[in-house]
C-alpha cells in the first residue's frame, strides 16, 4: 500500500498511550476526551520498584498503571474489541502491521523512544514503553502517529524494527494492537463506576496485604520518603545529582508523570460530574486539581535541590563539605513532602470509592 489511511486525523496529547487510544477510537466512530480515556482505563498507581534500578543505581518509580493497561482496561469497560499481542520477530509484527495497514486500520505499536528519529534529540532516550499509532506506509517508510509530535511523522522500517525489539525489563517486544467493532451502545456511567472502584482498589489495598505490598500505593510513596532521606548516604557526586534530577523526569515527563497524571484524573472526574450531575464527584475533583498541582511543586523542588550537586564527580568532596547538610535537610522536607501526598492519596480514594458507588448507580 502507499499513502496514509483516509481519514484519519492526527491530534498530539499529553501521553502516549492515553492519545493513541483516543485518537484510534475516533478514527473508529468513538469520540472520548482524553482523561476519559485515562479515567476509564483505571490509569493512577504509584509503584516504587526497588528491584528495577535506574541512573545512579537509585530504584525506578512507576506513576501509573503498566504500558497496555489503559488499552485494555477501556476497551474492556466499553464493550470494544481490542487485538493485541507480541510478535515472535519483528520481522513477524512488520507482516502484521503492513497486512492492517493494507485493510486503512490503525495499529498501535510498543516502541522505544529512543528509535523516533523525528522526536529532538532531548526526548529520544531509551523509554521502551511508548505508544504510537502506525497510519500508512509509502516505501520504506511509515506514516507514525506521535501523541508527542504536533504533526505527521515518517518512521523508517529499519527504526520501527528496532524499536520494536528492546528486550527490555517490564516492556513487551513486538507489540501490535487494534481496535476491533464498537459495540452497538454504550453504558459510560457503568463503565466509569467500574474503573474508578477498580483505581481505588488497586491504589489503596486492603489493610491486611499493606505490610507485603508495602512498594504499592501510599504505601510505596511512604517507602520511597524514607528511602530518599538515606541517598547522601548510599550516592555520591553525579550519580546522587543524577538519580534525583531523573525522578524530576519520571513525575513530571516520562510518561506524562505524578503531578500531571493527578491533574489528568482531576479532569476526568470533573467531566463526569458535569455529565451526570454528580456534585461530590465534582468537589473530588478539584481537591485532586490541588494534589496535582502539589505534587508538580514538590517536582520542582527536587529539580532545585538536584542541580546544587556539582556536575563533576571531582567537584564533589569539597562542595559536600560545605554543603552537606543543606543537602540533607533539603531530602528531608521533599520526604515530608511526599508523605503528605501520600497522605492524602490514602484518604481520598476511599472517599471516591464511596462518591462514585453512590452517585454512579
Amino acid at each position: 500500500m502507499s499513502g496514509l489511511i483516509p481519514g484519519y486525523r492526527h491530534e498530539a496529547a499529553s501521553h502516549c498511550e492515553t492519545g493513541s487510544l483516543r485518537n484510534a477510537l475516533r478514527f473508529a466512530g468513538l469520540e472520548l476526551s482524553e482523561p476519559m480515556v485515562f479515567g476509564l482505563g483505571s490509569g493512577p498507581a504509584f509503584y516504587y520498584l526497588f528491584f528495577v534500578k535506574g541512573p545512579a543505581t537509585l530504584p525506578m518509580l512507576g506513576i501509573r498503571n503498566p504500558p497496555g493497561g489503559v488499552l485494555r482496561n477501556v476497551t474492556r469497560r466499553l464493550g470494544i474489541e481490542l487485538h493485541g499481542r507480541e510478535h515472535k520477530s519483528g520481522a513477524e509484527a512488520l507482516e502484521r502491521a503492513d497486512a492492517l495497514l493494507a485493510r486503512n486500520v490503525p495499529v498501535a505499536a510498543l516502541v522505544d523512544m529512543f528509535y523516533m528519529q523525528y522526536l529532538p534529540a532531548f526526548m529520544r532516550v531509551h523509554a521502551p514503553f511508548h505508544f504510537i499509532l502506525l497510519v500508512g506506509r509509502e516505501g520504506e517508510h511509515y506514516w507514525v502517529s506521535d501523541p508527542y509530535a504536533e504533526q505527521l511523522e515518517r518512521l523508517h522500517r529499519d527504526d520501527l524494527r528496532a524499536a520494536w525489539q528492546t528486550h527490555a525489563r517490564l516492556s513487551k517486544d513486538n507489540y501490535l494492537a487494534h481496535v476491533g467493532a464498537l459495540p452497538p451502545a454504550l453504558d459510560l456511567r457503568r463503565a466509569s463506576r467500574e474503573a474508578i472502584l477498580r483505581t481505588c482498589r488497586d491504589v489503596v489495598l486492603p489493610r491486611p496485604v499493606r505490610r507485603l505490598a508495602f512498594f504499592i500505593g501510599p504505601q510505596g510513596m511512604r517507602t520511597f520518603a524514607h528511602a530518599m532521606r538515606r541517598w547522601p548516604a548510599r550516592h555520591r557526586g553525579v550519580a546522587l545529582r543524577e538519580g534525583i534530577l531523573f525522578h524530576v523526569v519520571m513525575f513530571e515527563e516520562q510518561g506524562t508523570g505524578g503531578g500531571a497524571f493527578r491533574l489528568m484524573y482531576a479532569a476526568f472526574l470533573q467531566e463526569l460530574a458535569a455529565r451526570f450531575g454528580a456534585r461530590r464527584l465534582g468537589e473530588l475533583a478539584v481537591e485532586m486539581g490541588a494534589h496535582g498541582r502539589t505534587w508538580r511543586n514538590t517536582s520542582r523542588k527536587f529539580a532545585a535541590l538536584g542541580k546544587k550537586i556539582p556536575m563533576a564527580d571531582e567537584d564533589y568532596e569539597g562542595w559536600a563539605r560545605d554543603h552537606r547538610a543543606e543537602l540533607e535537610q533539603g531530602l528531608r522536607e521533599l520526604a515530608d513532602d511526599f508523605l503528605r501526598l501520600a497522605d492524602f492519596e490514602e484518604r481520598f480514594f476511599p472517599e471516591l470509592r464511596a462518591a462514585a458507588a453512590a452517585e454512579l448507580r
